[in-house]
């Protein structure tokens, strides 16, 4: 545990009630899907209170956190505070200083998963293959003017914010090249394909 760490039965009413809303909040934020798993584990300091935590971890398999599905996931956060107002008036989980480290496991069927859940994608019916470092891309476009089947190939690129897009370097419809206007706007309808802000304490990604 990190430096600072006390047994939950220690505390106040007032740090008994942060550490609750941090659990709940996280048990929401966190789902297992079917046969999977989520643990997680929350040691609070003396000032949990003031929303000072020795450690929080958050670990499972075939889980989806917000909208985005994972095979395997382990975030481990220390020394971490957080804003209190924000978590039990909010229910949100506002990071003001945190250590952590985040492992993730994403495969071609958690990207589908995670894209067939999309208020602009969940319509297209996409599927997604690993093609070493490029990304295959299948799928029904429903424009107005532009419709049919698709198949694209992309690369995933991480940005300085810790965002993941996956960027279009080819895109057919019917066998044919569609123009670069279309295929922004499917960019745009995609990315980003993983947020940070969907993940807690501000990790990066590994």
């Amino acid at each position: 545990y990190a430096q600072g760490a006390v047994s939950v039965a220690s505390l106040d009413p007032a740090g008994k009630r942060v550490v609750s809303a941090l659990e709940n909040h996280l048990k929401k934020r966190v789902k297992a899907q079917t046969g999977g798993v989520v643990n997680v584990k929350v040691v609070p300091t003396a000032r949990a209170a003031q929303g000072h935590f020795a450690q929080i971890a958050v670990s499972g398999r075939n889980a989806r956190i917000k909208k985005l599905h994972v095979s395997e996931f382990s975030l481990n956060a220390k020394n971490v505070i957080l804003d209190v107002p924000a978590l039990l008036n909010r229910n949100d989980i506002e990071t003001r200083r945190s250590n952590t480290a985040l492992r993730a496991v994403i495969s071609e069927n958690d990207l589908t998963r995670t894209l067939a859940g999309g208020k602009r994608t969940s319509q297209m019916g996409l599927k997604v293959k690993y093609q070493g470092e490029q990304m295959f891309v299948t799928g029904n476009l429903n424009y107005t003017l532009i419709n049919g089947p698709i198949s694209g190939i992309g690369k995933l690129r991480r940005t300085p914010d810790e965002k993941v897009y996956l960027d279009i370097l080819s895109m057919k419809l019917r066998g044919v090249e569609i123009p670069q206007m279309v295929k922004n706007r499917f960019s745009s309808s995609i990315n980003p394909v993983i947020d940070y802000g969907d993940l807690p304490f501000n990790p990066n990604f590994k």
